[in-house]
């Protein structure tokens, strides 16, 4: 759990980055990939860094293997969220399996 907790707030970090150096964060269909590699699909970046936003430029997995999950606008409202859905790899679940959301880091 401290593993995904650690890695979502890179995530977030990174995401945020985006959104200062572009003026939005990435839209839920360009993904966390735009953090790697810059989006050809509307709204284009027009100030993205030349490295990109994630060293190394690889896209990390939940502990358990699992892509992370990527809303923008989330599920609350907020700009962006991203979510590990735990050990069980579904939504929901309790424990090591319970969900974990960047909005509540």
């Amino acid at each position: 759990i401290t593993a995904a907790e650690t890695t979502l707030r890179t995530l977030k970090s990174a995401v945020n980055l985006y959104r200062v150096d572009n003026g939005t964060v990435p839209t839920t269909q360009q993904g966390l990939a735009a953090l790697i590699e810059k989006p050809t699909t509307a709204p284009v970046p027009s100030n993205y860094a030349k490295e990109g936003y994630l060293d190394p430029r690889s896209m990390p997995a939940d502990p358990w293997g699992t892509e992370f999950i990527y809303l923008a606008p989330g599920r609350r409202g907020e700009s962006f969220e991203i979510i590990c859905y735990g050990s069980h790899r579904q939504p929901g679940g309790e424990e090591d399996a319970a969900d974990i959301s960047s909005s509540e880091l």
